[in-house]
């Protein structure tokens, strides 16, 4: 049994090369996700696939457009930075918020100079724009849920053959059916080969060996472009990998394999169509007509031909001969007609789903069939503004800064505007109502404080030294036995029993002076005298005598 056990693994270690051989059953994968090969789809089939189906080509293009329609600008870390202490700052302040410090510097200008010259021509030598290798990654994420951008580098090395510094010569983006991460069998990069930066070819499993071809270094392999029967190996900092639908340690999850039966139903449904219409169709149908006769229908129908070809319009009368009064005309179908088989309804249908997936609503994609005015076509922009803005996130927070990092830039970053500009009527709006909030805040006694960034935060002040809060050395004295059924002789024998002493009636504490009528005190009603009750109990109202 444990023979066949360990067959079984060695089989599956074939066909996954990057599985690891378990040494127990409590051995289990730490969250790797390898390529997928559903129905043993190869990548460029899933590219066919994808820019063959015009909804996904819209959905991707519309994606696309709305990500990158505002181009892309270089962004201030901060305003002012302490040289001391390392603290940033949002707004200009004549010293150091942290240690005091008046050495402030500004975000340094000189650090922009080769990035913005690198990126403002072509940055490889196929002739491509910046902006036009991120439209590609893009489509790479839409379609295979995998994106690569490569830097070439031109390294500067020391007298002990390290790397000193670098400097990006080009950009390129690799191709994710090529490319592929170089790790373990837990997914870490960098620890199973070697490489030489001058012979990417070159590849050695011990990280003392020197290059075969030069004698240099080499340097730990992270990624590998397998393309043409050859490999050429990267090593950290050359290339980016990252996932936008379904990420993970190593690979993503390609949509059009999740999409993969609506996206060819639908190319089928085209076809079909397609072919309803050209000269190569399938006939809809055979008429055939029952005779003993099939001379003379030949010819009648020889006939009909020739007056049909001079006029189209022509109506032919066919008479059938039968013997014995018996002939018919029968219709045998071949296919049914688009309306018969739902064929708009199921479309729509399957593009709904498709666009769903992608967050591209049909305003979008120029339908406008399904609005319900103006709400409506609000949320479906809304909608996909919520899709562009989670892509550009991935842009803004992965991928750009890797570029910037790569150039040596620190005070600046490199960022995607959002595809909707900013309504500033709006923004001074909501200011406005933010100040008026924060003045009725103060005006309730709470401290406001306002920070860089201009947000408010408030503060309940502390208690004044002097000042004494409600129910602070204020003390009322009641009548021990108000409210009971015991009257005050009961009261007396009762705390004299006790060997207390006996309370005093009528306490000139609690009275202004006394008053020889029963009734509630005016003081604390705010009634007149004579507007006393005079029946009342006297076991719970005090006297004065």
């Amino acid at each position: 049994m444990v023979e066949e056990e360990q067959r079984r693994f060695s089989l599956r270690n074939v066909f996954r090369r990057r599985t690891p051989k378990p040494a127990d059953r409590k051995v289990f994968n730490p969250g790797i996700q390898e390529k997928d090969a559903s129905y043993m789809i190869t990548g460029p089939v899933v590219y066919h696939v994808a820019q063959q189906c015009v909804i996904v080509r819209t959905c991707t293009n519309q994606l696309k457009n709305e990500i990158f329609r505002r181009g892309y600008h270089w962004e201030e870390k901060f305003v002012l930075k302490c040289a001391d202490c390392g603290e940033k700052h949002k707004s200009p302040t004549p010293v150091c918020k942290a240690c005091k410090s008046q050495n402030l510097k500004k975000p340094d200008e000189d650090q922009l100079k080769y990035a913005k010259k690198f990126l403002g021509k072509y940055i490889n030598d196929s002739e491509q724009m910046f902006i036009d290798v991120l439209k590609e990654m893009e489509d790479d994420l839409n379609i295979m849920d995998d994106a690569y951008v490569i830097l070439v580098k031109e390294y500067f090395l020391d007298g002990n053959n390290e790397i000193k510094m670098h400097r990006i010569k080009e950009m390129y983006r690799g191709d994710p059916v090529t490319m592929a991460i170089f790790s373990d069998e837990k997914g870490s990069k960098g620890k199973e080969g070697f490489t030489c930066l001058r012979h990417r070819e070159f590849r050695t499993d011990d990280p003392t060996e020197h290059c075969e071809e030069c004698g240099s270094p080499t340097y730990p392999i992270h990624y590998v472009n397998r393309a043409h029967g050859e490999e050429q190996y990267y090593i950290k900092g050359e290339v980016l990998h990252f996932s936008k639908y379904n990420p993970s340690r190593l690979y993503g999850l390609s949509p059009i394999l999740t999409l993969w039966n609506h996206i060819t139903t639908l190319i089928a449904m085209e076809n079909y169509v397609n072919s309803s219409y050209t000269k190569s169709r399938m006939p809809r149908g055979l008429l055939a007509v029952q005779t003993r006769n099939i001379d003379s229908m030949k010819n009648f129908w020889r006939g009909v031909k020739e007056k049909m070809e001079q006029d189209p319009h022509f109506i032919p009368v066919m008479g059938i001969e039968a013997e014995n009064g018996k002939g018919s005309i029968e219709w045998i179908n071949f296919m049914n007609t688009l309306k018969e088989m739902d064929y708009i309804a199921v479309k729509e249908d399957l593009r709904d789903r498709i666009s769903a997936f992608y967050g591209v609503s049909k305003i979008f994609m120029a339908d406008n069939s399904a609005s319900g005015g103006l709400n409506n076509e609000g949320m479906q922009i809304l909608v996909t503004n919520r899709a562009v803005e989670m892509a550009q996130t991935i842009w803004n927070d992965y991928v750009l800064p890797f570029i910037t990092e790569q150039f040596g830039i620190t005070d600046w970053e490199l960022r995607l505007p959002p595809s909707e500009e900013e309504d500033e009527l709006a923004k001074i709006r909501l200011r406005e109502l933010e100040v008026q909030i924060a003045a009725s805040i103060k005006n309730l006694g709470f401290e406001v404080e306002m920070d860089d960034e201009g947000r408010f935060s408030y503060h309940k002040p502390p208690p004044e030294g002097g000042q004494k809060q409600p129910g602070q050395d204020e003390q009322i004295e009641r009548d021990p036995y108000a409210g009971t059924n015991i009257d005050a002789s009961q009261m007396g024998q009762m705390m004299e029993q006790q060997g207390q002493p006996t309370p005093q009636e009528n306490p000139p504490a609690t009275r202004n002076k006394p008053s020889s009528e029963t009734g509630p005190d005016k003081r604390n009603t705010g009634l007149p005298r004579e507007a006393g009750n005079q029946n009342v109990d006297t076991r719970t109202e005090r006297r004065t005598r």
